[in-house]
């Protein structure tokens, strides 16, 4: 039961505004939203001539969606009841009071009823100390209302995001480690000069053989802010629930999470999480399948070869030497010839010194991988030496390079690729155009509605259609451009090592994609790149444009 009419009130004002309805205060510098500050005048003003009603408490949620009641204030206002400190609640409407037509109905009509709360709606003319039969029908009508209306906003924002991620746009709320917003449009990421060269450091040194753990030891040393103190540097105001410390750290896992992440070969990839309905904020991962990715989407801060060198990595045996900031050069690359099994390094000490050596584990007496076995020091010599010589001659061919770079027939294709895009951009406008001035022609009475209805339906059409040609047309020289760059890049590398002075942790895994051991002291080195060489070596026969090259057969 409610309490007697002549006491007075002891109430509290509610007051909320959600992201979606505007000007909340998180997206700015003001201490709140102008429409937080209208509420409370409202109310204020409606209190002022209510004289059994005695303003005691507020609570704000500012930046709250009203889809539950699982808001911070909210739940320290219905402490505040059940403690007896708040007999009467005060909104400006329903809708502020939430939008969920089955919780809200059964606060109002149930839980505040039990709890002997007046409850009190200003501009709905709401007031349970004096509601009526009339008002029973009237405020689930117009809680049903608010609730279709929060459905028919979400069910538009979702669209939204959707539609802007499809046409390559960034719209998660804090960019990756590494970019920033541009300047002219904030939906496109530019490198962060700082970050980005912090970025190249990380993917270099995990080439060079260092573990997360010690490249995460070596970024505390030198003083470099992680990504939560560096986007606080910028005045960005970041929150993450990865933080446990006042003052972040790099650890290994942020270093594994940048390792990992696609967004530095410009790809971006958007739209992994979702929640079920606008009802249910509990967060779930979609199929990748499902994922929204768009390739070339920015400018890359680390080249796609490698990238894809730093996740087979990963995955490989990162033990660093002991005292050493790396790992042994050779590591994760020396297999058996016969069974294919990663061979172990051993050590052993001898006249007080130390010396190592690769051998099969499958060495039992009597197996097929016996007598597989020889020292680091005259594999890593061997290797160097034949690293030397396939260099020499793949270097011998750089006449033949830059003949294909006048015979390649995708510096043509891309051209006219380029064309046709901006044909179909120029086709798209004016179907744009055309389609505004439908809409005028219907206001100046030169068409009728159903026309307008028809000819807007037909434009729009044509839009999508044009939009699916681009798509198609960017990807085919995306495939095109990603060929030329796979062809120069991977020669590159080679190039980068002409001279070869020793045998590096980093020469090793840009050159070697494995060492094969077989009985006494053979070895096969399998270079990376080995299939590109061989059609480089057809590809250049084929075309006449060098004399004198070696067999497609590259050892």
């Amino acid at each position: 039961m409610l309490i007697s009419s002549d006491q007075i009130y002891k109430a509290a004002d509610y007051l909320r505004l959600s992201k979606e309805d505007g000007d909340f205060s998180f997206s700015s510098k003001k201490a709140e939203s102008d429409s937080i500050s209208s509420q409370r005048k409202i109310i204020e003003r409606f209190v002022a001539q209510r004289p059994d009603i005695e303003l005691v408490a507020e609570f704000v949620d500012d930046g709250c969606t009203g889809t539950n009641f699982e808001r911070p204030q909210f739940q320290k206002m219905m402490e505040a009841v059940k403690a007896g400190k708040i007999n009467c609640i005060i909104v400006k409407d329903l809708s502020r009071f939430g939008r969920e037509y089955i919780d809200a109905g059964r606060y109002i009509e149930k839980i505040f009823p039990q709890l002997g709360v007046r409850f009190i709606a200003v501009n709905d003319n709401y007031d349970s100390l004096s509601f009526s039969t009339s008002d029973s029908l009237i405020v689930p009508i117009k809680n049903f209302l608010n609730d279709s209306y929060c459905r028919d906003i979400s069910i538009k924002v979702r669209s939204n995001f959707e539609s802007r991620r499809k046409n390559g746009e960034f719209v998660s709320n804090y960019t990756p480690y590494g970019y920033l917003r541009a300047p002219d449009d904030k939906t496109q990421l530019v490198i962060d000069e700082v970050a980005g060269e912090v970025v190249r450091d990380i993917f270099r040194w995990k080439i060079e053989g260092m573990s997360p753990v010690t490249i995460a030891e070596k970024l505390n040393a030198r003083g470099v802010l992680p990504p939560s103190e560096h986007k606080r540097s910028l005045g960005i105001k970041y929150k993450t629930a990865f933080q446990t410390n006042a003052r972040s750290k790099w650890s290994p896992k942020t270093v594994i999470r940048i390792l990992t992440n696609e967004v530095y070969t410009g790809v971006l990839i958007q739209g992994k999480r979702t929640t079920p309905n606008y009802k249910v904020k509990h967060t779930i991962i979609k199929d990748e399948q499902d994922w929204c990715r768009i390739e070339n989407a920015h400018e890359p801060i680390i080249q796609v070869r490698e990238f894809e060198l730093v996740q087979k990595l990963m995955q490989e045996d990162s033990r660093r030497t002991s005292g050493s900031e790396t790992v042994y050069p050779l590591s994760g690359r020396v297999y058996c010839g016969t069974c294919g099994t990663l061979a172990k390094r051993h050590s052993v000490t001898y006249n007080g010194s130390k010396y190592a050596y690769y051998t099969c584990p499958n060495t039992a007496k009597g197996s097929s991988c016996e007598k597989r076995r020889i020292s680091e020091k005259e594999l890593e010599s061997t290797v160097l030496a034949i690293l030397r010589s396939e260099i020499k001659l793949i270097l011998n061919m750089e006449r033949a390079l830059r003949q294909i770079e006048e015979l390649a027939w995708e510096h043509r294709e891309t051209d006219r690729l380029d064309k046709a895009i901006e044909v179909k951009a120029a086709e798209m406008e004016k179907c744009r155009t055309m389609k505004v001035s439908i809409y005028e022609d219907l206001q100046d009475g030169l068409i009728s509605q159903e026309e307008f209805l028809q000819m807007k339906e037909g434009y729009s059409q044509q839009i999508v259609e044009i939009e699916k040609d681009i798509g198609k047309l960017k990807r085919e020289r995306a495939m095109i451009q990603d060929g030329v760059a796979n062809r120069s890049g991977w020669l590159s590398q080679f190039r980068k090592y002409q001279n070869l002075p020793s045998l590096s942790r980093a020469t090793v895994v840009n050159l070697v994609d494995k060492i094969e051991l077989y009985p006494d002291k053979k070895i096969r080195v399998v270079l990376r790149y080995q299939d590109q060489l061989v059609n480089m070596v057809e590809f250049l026969r084929n075309q006449d444009a060098v004399e004198g090259l070696p067999e497609a057969e590259v050892s």
